[in-house]
């Protein structure tokens, strides 16, 4: 990865991930909180209202220095390519931030616990990401390739393991939905199916963020 020097591309591309990576600190937080109180679940959450106008404003400043003359046609693209992928992240993130929102469904016992391990694989995924996240810009400004490209594919072999691990679990507890489809709430298995389709979603995005970040 290129320094991070000023007037750089880079520079607001970092931040804008950095953004990303807190939002899904604060999703999970959102997801954990459902599990033990439902007194909140119809208010917006508050982060909600800093984080899309964050999010654009950085991507205009990517936007205004990516046809600097410090970037190459090559690193242009792939400049892009990791902006889009990042927004496409915060849209999801934004999504089931906002279905969350909806009332809690009703879950049957067995459910109950594959939800639980569910969100503890989410947690340690976005923990992975967000480390990940963090050492990447430091390794950045550091500008010694080499050792740096060393470091930054262990970084997200990593953050694979962990979202490969939250992949699966989702898989599980949409067989354990249908597995209960008889005593659950219509309108609940949809929401729930709904929400799980969401983190399935994130799961890509953020494989493929992964992969752009080791390239550029």
């Amino acid at each position: 990865m290129t320094s991070l020097f000023f007037g750089s591309a880079y520079k607001p591309l970092s931040q804008h991930r950095e953004v990303i990576a807190d939002a899904l600190v604060l999703l999970n937080r959102q997801l954990q909180s459902r599990l033990t109180s439902d007194d909140q679940w119809h208010q917006r959450a508050e982060w909600l209202i800093d984080f899309s106008p964050s999010v654009e404003k950085l991507e205009q400043e990517v936007l205004a220095r990516v046809n600097q003359p410090t970037l190459t046609a090559q690193r242009k693209g792939q400049v892009l390519s990791l902006l889009q992928t990042q927004n496409n992240l915060a849209n999801l993130i934004c999504r089931l931030a906002e279905r969350l929102t909806y009332r809690p469904p009703m879950l049957t016992g067995d459910l109950q616990r594959s939800v639980e391990q569910l969100n503890q694989h989410f947690a340690r995924a976005v923990f992975c990401l967000k480390s990940g996240v963090a050492k990447q810009n430091r390794l950045g400004m550091a500008g010694f390739r080499k050792p740096q490209s060393r470091a930054l594919l262990t970084i997200n072999q990593e953050v694979m393991i962990a979202v490969n691990g939250l992949q699966g679990r989702i898989s599980a507890c949409k067989g354990e939905v249908f597995h209960n489809e008889g005593e659950l709430d219509p309108l609940d298995m949809a929401l729930l199916l709904l929400s799980l389709e969401d983190m399935d979603d994130l799961t890509l995005w953020i494989r493929l963020m992964v992969i752009h970040m080791q390239r550029l």
